[in-house]
């Protein structure tokens, strides 16, 4: 476990999570309009002017130019810092919690893929399969290194949590798309069984009270379809870093 004696390694993870953090809102914008993550470069989308180096330095490029473009002084959106700072946090996260580890690994690509999706959802009421499909594997794989998670228990999460969002789907006639099933067997696949259900009673119960009191505050009506994803992504997310701990704290307050 990493102390606060070794705080170069802890701004390095920092500074690449910003990095990465840049290239995911990169992905946020561009996979829902199916445009490729590659070409061309950066630009406004507002002006369609080309960013210099100057404007894509992380998080810092949007405090200097106070939230907007430098050429058409078009309000840039507080989601791209946030995500670039929500990433570099749990890089940070998971590198004091696990050190040097195959855990440390799985929770900063999970943790990505998890902002992408669920920032995506939340705006276009989409999670891309190029995320969840590859994300599959590379959780299965990640999981038979980690010793903690296993190729087991990662294989009967994936198919619990595609199975039971299936499930959901075919009962409800469409009440899960087939994205929430892929998003909820790529959880599977990073967590294991275990922190699988963790992240489902997360998410659920945090979609559950997000819909009420958008209800109770006139937002949104009862039959109003609200999306899921940002909510199991979160779930899946504090799964991750506090999933054995959710469980025992779920067993001793319900079964004594």
């Amino acid at each position: 476990m990493l102390t606060g004696r070794e705080p170069l390694v802890l701004i390095a993870a920092a500074t690449l999570g910003l990095v990465v953090g840049s290239f995911l809102n990169v992905c946020i914008w561009r996979l829902p309009r199916k445009e490729s993550i590659l070409a061309p470069r950066s630009h406004c989308p507002s002006c369609e002017g080309r960013l210099g180096w100057g404007e894509l330095v992380p998080l810092l490029s949007y405090l200097v130019l106070g939230g907007r473009c430098r050429t058409c002084k078009a309000r840039i959106s507080p989601v791209y810092p946030l995500v670039e700072a929500g990433n570099a946090a749990i890089y940070v996260l998971a590198l004091i919690v696990w050190g040097w580890s195959v855990q440390t690994l799985a929770a900063a690509v999970l943790g990505s893929s998890l902002l992408v999706v669920g920032v995506i959802d939340a705006y276009h009421r989409i999670i891309p399969d190029v995320v969840t499909i590859p994300g599959i594997l590379v959780g299965l794989i990640l999981s038979a290194c980690n010793p903690s998670v296993g190729l087991g228990s990662a294989l009967v999460g994936l198919l619990v949590g595609g199975g039971f969002f299936l499930a959901v789907a075919m009962v409800t006639g469409g009440g899960m798309g087939g994205g929430d099933i892929k998003l909820a067997a790529m959880l599977g696949a990073f967590l294991g069984w275990a922190g699988l259900l963790s992240g489902l009673f997360l998410g659920i119960l945090g979609g559950a009270l997000a819909g009420l009191l958008l209800i109770l505050v006139g937002v949104k009506r009862r039959r109003d379809a609200m999306a899921f994803g940002p909510f199991l992504a979160a779930g899946g997310l504090a799964a991750a870093f506090w999933g054995p701990s959710i469980v025992g704290w779920y067993i001793r307050l319900f079964w004594g």
